[in-house]
């Protein structure tokens, strides 16, 4: 069983969202599935190319958090927030 590193706990929420990295590319949909005043765990949904630096939206861009990524296995990133 792999131990628990993270200092706060997660909530779950599953919930989709919006991230933006590239004018070319657009606005692209992704699903967060647990979340923290710090960061979150997003599902890419097959996104192949995901810079390090990138915006994500709860909100349909009312709102919008600078994240990094932290870490990426397959479809899943963890990303701590930078605003």
């Amino acid at each position: 069983m792999e131990s628990e590193r993270r200092y706060v706990a997660r909530t779950t929420i599953a919930k989709d969202a919006l991230l933006f990295f590239d004018a070319q590319r657009g606005v692209l949909t992704c699903r967060v599935q647990d979340v923290t005043n710090s960061g979150a765990g997003i599902e890419l949904h097959g996104l192949n190319i995901l810079p390090l630096n990138f915006e994500l939206s709860f909100d349909n861009f009312h709102t919008v958090r600078e994240c990094r990524v932290i870490w990426r296995q397959g479809d899943f990133v963890g990303v701590t927030f930078l605003n």
